[in-house]
């Protein structure tokens, strides 16, 4: 029973680690095709402040926190100047 309580614990965590990835994601590699020049979709954009909002409020990492604050700034710096809030 400890084994099965354990295994299930490990996916849970395994998952949970997923889907912050997927977050994590979805905020830095918008800001960072923007920064070298690139194009995002108005819906990549749309996600990628979402997703920078939702790991702001998760985030307790410093130094991860300081990657999603400057994304977040390039972001919402392209949705300004697209006439998006």
């Amino acid at each position: 029973m400890l084994r099965f309580g354990l295994a299930l614990f490990l996916c849970c965590a395994a998952l949970h680690a997923q889907a912050a990835g997927n977050d994590l994601g979805a905020c830095l590699d918008p800001s960072t095709t923007l920064l070298a020049g690139g194009d995002v979709s108005d819906k990549e954009l749309a996600a990628g402040q979402s997703a920078c909002a939702h790991l702001k409020q998760t985030t307790q990492d410093d130094k991860l926190l300081l990657r999603i604050n400057a994304a977040s700034s390039t972001l919402a710096t392209e949705a300004q100047r697209r006439g998006k809030h």
